[in-house]
């Protein structure tokens, strides 16, 4: 029998196997999901602590551990289009953020949540920002109605692919190369401040972005992400 004209459609529009496995039929299938729960740091996001630590990196909390399922999951959606994965990754964030703001103890003063800046080749690359996209999200939840979400930083100079580096090679690669964008000045100055990223490896993609909104006149920065490699130590 032919597939109906409605659902062919709907196989092109949305994606139809889940982002890690493959497995046809679903965006996440509930195996991948169940792994994913076997990865999470503890029964709440936990601080992380690269080692070594980064002078300037910021108290920071995780949900998982960066290991597959959510590595792929992580992949698809950043450079193979799988937006919709917001849906996989937006909770886990949402956690890891209501965490960190427990733990800063800020009360119920605003808060603005900066993303992570991605290269400018990698924005070209695809076309959009993701990590400000699930920022945004997050910041739409009706429990986070004190966050404002900006994309504040920016980098000010050509970074290498971070991804091939060592800890020493990533820190130097990064080091004075975020600065916060002019026209946000205002809006970081005198506020309390937390960035976001995907993934912690180094902690040099948080450092370098906590100095920059410190250095643009931050009260306090505190960091939250999706996920931290093995080589961190739970605090």
């Amino acid at each position: 029998m032919l597939q109906p004209l409605a659902s062919r459609l709907v196989d092109l529009v949305l994606p139809t196997e889940c982002a890690a496995c493959h497995r046809p039929g679903t965006r996440w299938c509930a195996r991948c999901d169940l792994a994913l729960q076997r990865l999470e740091l503890g029964p709440d996001p936990v601080p992380v602590r690269p080692r070594p630590l980064p002078p300037s990196m910021p108290p920071t909390h995780a949900v998982v551990a960066y290991a597959d399922p959510v590595r792929a999951a992580v992949s698809a959606w950043k450079d193979a289009d799988r937006r919709d994965l917001v849906a996989v990754l937006g909770p886990l964030l949402d956690r890891s953020v209501q965490a960190a703001l427990d733990a800063a103890g800020w009360g119920e003063r605003p808060v603005v949540v900066v993303p992570a800046p991605s290269s400018a080749g990698a924005q070209r690359r695809r076309g959009d920002a993701p990590l400000l996209d699930l920022a945004t999200w997050v910041g739409r939840q009706p429990r986070h109605s004190r966050l404002r979400v900006v994309p504040a930083l920016r980098q000010v100079r050509r970074v290498a692919d971070q991804s091939g580096l060592n800890i020493a090679e990533r820190r130097r690669n990064l080091a004075g190369a975020m600065a916060v964008n002019p026209m946000w000045h205002n809006v970081i100055r005198d506020r309390y401040v937390m960035v976001v990223d995907d993934v912690v490896t180094t902690g040099a993609t948080l450092a370098e972005a906590a100095r920059a909104l410190r250095r643009a006149g931050a009260v306090q920065v505190v960091g939250a992400s999706l996920a931290a490699t093995q080589r961190h130590e739970k605090v």
